[in-house]
């Protein structure tokens, strides 16, 4: 599930993510609310999160997302990522954080390390 305000985000999110044949993007979301009724709804692996929403900010959200059964994985997004920012989202439950601008270079590989993580470290032993 991909929540952010910015649709041209969104698609750019998509085109990303459909580079990798195993995922696939349930829905989107534009606000915390209309995220936390999709992921009941939808029940995705995984909620991709802009901190900065208009209704409530994305760390608020966390905790509602973690209380659905099953709780889907939280990745957080922003502009303005910080270390304070990142362990933040991490105490309220987030799974991790990534930069906007590194989401060209890095999303792929943190979706598929949030989701099979032992693929990751297979990868890293084969290739090191």
């Amino acid at each position: 599930l991909l929540v952010d305000h910015n649709d041209d985000f969104l698609d750019g999110l998509c085109s990303l993510l459909e580079k990798d044949a195993a995922l696939r993007v349930v829905g989107r979301a534009h606000s915390a609310a209309e995220a936390i009724e999709r992921a009941r709804g939808l029940h995705p692996d995984l909620v991709l999160m802009d901190v900065s929403l208009h209704d409530m900010s994305g760390f608020k959200v966390v905790p509602w997302l973690k209380a659905l059964q099953p709780a889907p994985r939280v990745l957080l997004m922003s502009f303005h990522p910080s270390r304070t920012a990142e362990l933040a989202g991490v105490a309220i439950g987030a799974d991790g954080c990534i930069s906007k601008t590194d989401v060209p270079e890095m999303l792929l590989f943190t979706v598929q390390d949030l989701l099979w993580p032992e693929s990751s470290l297979e990868l890293a032993v084969k290739t090191g």
